[in-house]
Order: C-alpha cells, then structure tokens, then sequence
C-alpha cells in the first residue's frame, strides 16, 4: 500500500515540475521571442525528460521489482538462493535499476546547476567580477560532475558486480546502499550549491532595493539549501543499510529532485508572473475607476436636462409662425434652450470684460424672456388661425 501511495505521489511531482517546466518555456517565449531564449531555457527541458526517467526508475524500483537488490543478504542466503528463482531475477534488476538511477540522478542534479549558471550569466550581465565567479562555476561544476558520474559507474570493477549476488560483492557494489557513492555525492553536490548560492549574493546586497526586497531575493536564490537537506536524507537512509534503503533512498531521490526543479524555475517564473499581475491589477484599477466615473456621470445626467425644441420634428419639414421675424428665426439659430443658457452665461462672463474695455460707452441689452403654456391641441389650432387670419386682413 505504501509502494502504491508513492508510486502516486512520485508522479504528481512530476506532473507539477513539468507544467512549470512548460510555463516558464512558454513565458520566456511570449515575452522575448524564440530567438532570445537563454542556453538555460533548453537545459530545463533535458533536466525534465531526465526528471522523467528518474521518476520512471523510482516507479520500477518499487512496483517491478519490489524494493529488492543485491544488498541486505547474508552469506548463506546468498548460497542458498537459486539463480534461476524469480527472486534472483527481481534482485538482479532491481541492482541494475539502482544503478542507473543513480547515474540519472546525478546528470540531473549537475543539469540543474548548469542551468543556474548560465541564468546568473544573464543576470549579472557586466558586473564586476561576475564572469569570473561563473567561470569558475562551470569549471567546478565539471570537475565535480565527472568526478562522481565515474565513481558512481566506476567505483565498482568490473561494472558486472553491481548486480552479482554471490559471492557478496562488498558494499561498494551494491548500489542501493554504496557508501562510496553516497560520501561522494554528499561531498560534491554540498559544494557546488554552496559555491552557486554565493555567486548572485554580492549583487543583491549592493543593488539599491529594501532590505525586505534583498531578504527575498536571497531566500529565493538560495534554494539550494533545501535541496541540499533533502540529498542528505536520502544519502542518510543509502547509509543505514536496511532492507527498506532501497525504496527508501528511490522515493527521496524523487522528493529532491521535484524540490531541485522547482526552485530552479522560482527565479525565472516569478518576475513572469509578478509583472503579469501586476498588469492585471493596474487593468482591474483602471476599470474599477472607469465605472466609478461612469457612475457618477450617470448620476449627475440624471437630473433634470433641458431638451432641444426641435427634437421632435427631426426629419419633418418645420413650421414657420406667419408673424416669426425674417430670415432665420431664434430657435434656428440657437437650436435649445440649453444652448440659450450656454450663451448667456458667455455673455455674462464677457460682459465685465467689456465694461472695463469701454466704460464709457452705451451697452444695449436684450433679454429674451421664454414662456412655455401648455395648452391642447384644437387651441393652439384656433390660435394660429385667428393669428392668421388678422395678418390676411391687414394685409389686405
């Protein structure tokens, strides 16, 4: 039961990883373009199909071949165990499977360090001393890489005895449990995130941010730590050499791994995502304030608005009254009482102006006085037939 849980869980780390793995390739992509993608863009995607073969082995290690390999055996069950007996078989493979997935772990591990570097390069981009500290970086990266990948695979000759039952092969040939390889990954892989972990520090603490801002960026570059707590517990239960080490050292390989990738992506990921929240944000203000504003010129158009006299002739020829004054009549002219307001409070406002310009001389002013009377129908009828009526006759 517990094998199946983990067989569940380990895949879910994976599905996790791959979808930011995927996330960040496909931000850095929208953002700059295929032709600005960095070397550490492409080397997280080798870190994730190596992730996914990890994620494989630990699967077989469990469900295949039972947590069994050529260690936790005495002598005599050694002797006794038939090599033609399914058991030997599940041994035997299991010790292969160990074996391989230490060498995927370890190219996984050193790709994901491959990939700081090379994203410390960008960053820190004609700062001084910063190249220097890379290429050392990459120079110890390398050195360290080769030294373990080989001590791992080389560490017991002939490779054969990796998988030998018997005779025992001693402990450096047994895989699950080989305290040379897991010493030798304890010592190298402390050493290299040590060393990454310091190359982005200087910068970040003489860039002209808060203290709370430089607290951040250290906890976000120096991840390192907590994939460093997790490759000791997995060399520490390779050490103790129980039956359950295998299993065991196979579930926490995964666990590191899932935390490795994940914090790799955290720098690159997070400006993505913060900046494209903040664009939501500044989006979700402005049209916030927009409706408010909307709102409230609502409000202040709801009151009462004077409507344009013509309005409801429009598309109809317009009466002219017989006694209106010549040429184009008043409401013509201005179109509304809103625009009769409108100009007088112009001419108010010119008025002292022009006072001050000639005090002397004569101002003429004409107010118009607008009366409405609401009357029906037939009596505006009978009134413009008297009106006309009396204009016939004097006329006449």
């Amino acid at each position: 039961m517990a094998g199946s849980n983990f067989i569940i869980e380990a895949w879910t780390y994976l599905a996790i990883d791959l979808v930011v793995v995927f996330g960040r390739f496909a931000a850095r992509w929208r953002e700059n373009g295929f032709s600005s993608l960095g070397v550490d863009d492409y080397l997280m995607i080798v870190a994730g199909l190596l992730y996914t073969a990890e994620t494989a082995t630990a699967h077989y290690v469990g469900a295949y071949w039972l947590g069994l390999a050529n260690s936790g055996m005495t002598p005599e069950q050694r002797e006794a165990l038939d090599p033609s007996s399914h058991e030997h078989y599940l041994r035997v493979e299991g010790s292969k499977t160990q074996l391989f997935g230490w060498l995927v772990y370890t190219v996984l591990l050193w790709t994901l360090k491959t990939c700081w570097l090379f994203f410390y390069r960008r960053l820190g981009s004609g700062v001084n001393n910063m190249s220097l500290k890379i290429n050392l970086g990459f120079a110890l990266v390398a050195a360290t890489f080769l030294g373990t990948f080989f001590t791992i695979l080389c560490g017991c000759w002939p490779i054969e005895k990796h998988w030998q039952i018997n005779p025992d092969p001693g402990n450096f040939c047994q895989p699950a449990v080989s305290r040379l390889q897991a010493w030798t990954l304890i010592c190298t892989n402390l050493t290299t995130d040590f060393y990454i972990m310091t190359i982005p520090l200087p910068m970040i603490w003489n860039a002209r941010i808060s203290k709370t801002k430089k607290a951040g960026l250290g906890v976000m570059f120096c991840g390192g730590f907590i994939t460093a707590v997790f490759g000791g517990l997995r060399c520490g239960y390779v050490l103790q050499d129980s039956p359950e080490g295998p299993q065991l050292a196979g579930e926490w390989s995964c666990r590191e791994s899932f935390v490795a990738v994940f914090i790799t992506n955290i720098p690159v990921v997070f400006p993505i995502i913060h900046r494209h929240y903040k664009r939501v944000r500044q989006t979700t203000t402005s049209l916030s304030r927009s409706r408010t504003e909307g709102d409230g010129s609502k409000e202040s158009s709801s009151g009462f608005r004077l409507g344009s006299i013509s309005s409801k002739h429009v598309g109809k020829k317009k009466f002219k009254h017989p006694l209106s004054l010549p040429g184009e009549t008043f409401y013509e002219r201005y179109g509304s009482e809103e625009e009769i307001v409108r100009d007088a409070a112009d001419k108010s406002s010119k008025e002292p102006r022009r006072a001050a310009k000639a005090a002397d001389d004569i101002v003429v002013t004409t107010t118009w006085q607008v009366q409405s009377k609401e009357t029906d129908t037939a009596e505006r009828h009978e009134d413009m037939r008297r009106a006309v009526s009396g204009y016939r006759s004097a006329g006449v």
